[in-house]
C-alpha cells in the first residue's frame, strides 16, 4: 500500500521466529543441514538445507502443511527463515518435497547424531538418567510397494504383517 507520502509498508510478522532462530544458531542447525544437503546444483533455486531448516521451524513454530509453506513463509521476514526477499514463493510443494526426498536420500543417522550431540554439548545435558521412548507405528490398508526396496542405496521401509510392541494386530493385506 503507498501512502500519500510516497511511502510503500510492507508489514511482516516476526513472532517466536527469532527465538527459534537462536536455537537453531546454538546448536548449528544451519551448517550441519549444509554438510549433509549440500547445494550441488546450479538449477536449484533454493538451497537444500536453507529448505529443510524452514520446514523444521514451521513444524516448531506452526506445523502447516506442504502446500502452504509458502504462504505461510510469505508472511514472515524473510530473513528469519534463511530466505532472501520474494524466495518464499519458490516454496511450493514440489520443491519442498524434492528437498525432502533429498533429506532421505542423505545419512539420516549422521545428520542426526551429530545435531543430538550439539545439543548435548551446547545445553550441557546430563545423560546419566537416559530414557528411550519409542514411537509405536501401526499401518492399515494394502501397501504393496512397501517391501523394502532400496532408495539413495538405502533400505525404505518394508511393511509385514504381525503385532507391533502394544500387541495390536496390524497388516498390509488390508
Amino acid at each position: 500500500m503507498v501512502s500519500p507520502g510516497g511511502f510503500e509498508l510492507d508489514s511482516k510478522q516476526v513472532g517466536c521466529l527469532p527465538i527459534v532462530k537462536h536455537f537453531f544458531n546454538r546448536i548449528g542447525l544451519a551448517e550441519t543441514l549444509l554438510a549433509y544437503l549440500p547445494n550441488d546444483d546450479a538449477r536449484l533455486r533454493l538451497d537444500p538445507a536453507v529448505v529443510i531448516a524452514l520446514v523444521v521451524a514451521n513444524i516448531v513454530v506452526s506445523h502447516r502443511p506442504l502446500y502452504a509453506i509458502s504462504e505461510w513463509a510469505g508472511a514472515y521476514d524473510p530473513g528469519l527463515l534463511g530466505l532472501r526477499s520474494g524466495q518464499a514463493a519458490a516454496l511450493n510443494d514440489d520443491r519442498v518435497g524434492r528437498m525432502l526426498d533429498r533429506l532421505f536420500d542423505a545419512d539420516r543417522a549422521s545428520l542426526v547424531t551429530e545435531t543430538v550431540l550439539k545439543v548435548i554439548a551446547e545445553f550441557g545435558i546430563g545423560l546419566d538418567e537416559l530414557h528411550n521412548d519409542s514411537t509405536t507405528v501401526t499401518v492399515t490398508g494394502a501397501y504393496d510397494h512397501a517391501d523394502g526396496y532400496r532408495r539413495g542405496g538405502k533400505p525404505t521401509p518394508a511393511l509385514r504383517h504381525g503385532h507391533n510392541k502394544e500387541n495390536l494386530v496390524f497388516s498390509s493385506d488390508a
